[in-house]
């Protein structure tokens, strides 16, 4: 399937949609699900807040908005600041054994979801610099498709170890997947790289926890047999690091899987939710259960 060739619009070929659900700290626990307004119609909420960020989460293949780790990182954004929370599900789309049409479908959720923040930024003071899209696998094509669809610039998007098969393998051109053009700052979290994720680096900052491949520690076994535990664990990395206002999980710039004795440990930056002013590749140790920082 070449993703090159595809028209602007997959609406008549998509199967299901995609739906959003609003959380603040006033509906933490009660979604408002939030409609794409018509391009002529005032977009309205009953609680987002004005001025405040937002970040949107979404998931990927086979998988909702319901899921654990979304639920976890919705709740510790909301506990760690004041702001927007927005799960992104498209499970009506992504629930197929067919990965090929769920990779595809990934540039009309994308596209939707573009027009939602291109329409709240039309009706509350929230702008593309105060906006943060993170993604799981599939869910990070859909969050890059977000970037470049948007008439403003997206302030940054994190890649939960991006979907391969499709984009990396065959190489899509840029505009077909997530890369450093989507937003200001692309990071990406490496975890099952070179089989269902990213293998090369992507983004302004690319982490590799544990050299991103598979398995990861504590994936050993049964589980790993189709590889969706170390997959998974770039979602788990994440969701720890956002409780960290210093330390966390410490990352060094290396040119290879190199953390033996000094090399490498200067400049070093933080992986995961505190990930900022950094740009190249960045290797780290973690342990094999939560939590999964490991104390230096």
């Amino acid at each position: 399937m070449n993703f090159s060739t595809l028209p602007s619009s997959i609406d008549d070929m998509t199967f299901g949609d995609a739906y959003f659900s609003l959380f603040t700290r006033n509906n933490s626990d009660k979604p408002e699900m939030l409609t794409v307004p018509d391009s002529n119609t005032k977009f309205d909420s009953v609680y987002l807040e004005d001025l405040k960020p937002l970040v949107a989460v979404t998931h990927g293949w086979l998988s909702d908005d319901k899921t654990r780790w979304i639920q976890a990182i919705k709740d510790s954004l909301l506990r760690k600041t004041d702001m927007n929370v927005i799960t992104v599900d498209w499970s009506e789309i992504s629930k197929t054994p067919a990965y090929p049409w769920a990779a595809l479908s990934t540039r009309y959720v994308g596209k939707k979801l573009a027009k939602l923040l291109d329409a709240i930024t039309g009706s509350y003071n929230i702008e593309g610099k105060d906006m943060y899209l993170v993604g799981h696998s599939l869910g990070a094509h859909v969050m890059g498709y977000t970037g470049m669809f948007s008439n403003q610039k997206i302030q940054r998007i994190t890649g939960l170890d991006p979907a391969r098969p499709l984009f990396e393998v065959p190489l899509m051109p840029p505009d077909f997947r997530l890369e450093q053009s989507d937003a200001e700052f692309v990071d990406i979290i490496h975890s099952c790289g070179g089989i269902l994720g990213y293998k090369e680096s992507h983004g302004h900052a690319d982490f590799y926890p544990n050299n991103g491949r598979s398995p990861q520690p504590g994936c050993e076994g049964i589980l790993e047999k189709i590889q969706g535990c170390s997959h998974g664990r770039a979602c788990l990395y994440f969701e720890e690091s956002i409780e960290y206002d210093s330390g966390g999980f410490v990352a060094y710039p290396c040119q290879d899987w190199q953390l033996e004795g000094n090399e490498c440990k200067n400049n070093s930056r933080y992986m995961g939710y505190p990930a900022t002013d950094c740009k190249g590749d960045y290797y780290l140790r973690t342990r094999n259960e939560s939590k999964f920082v490991m104390e230096e």
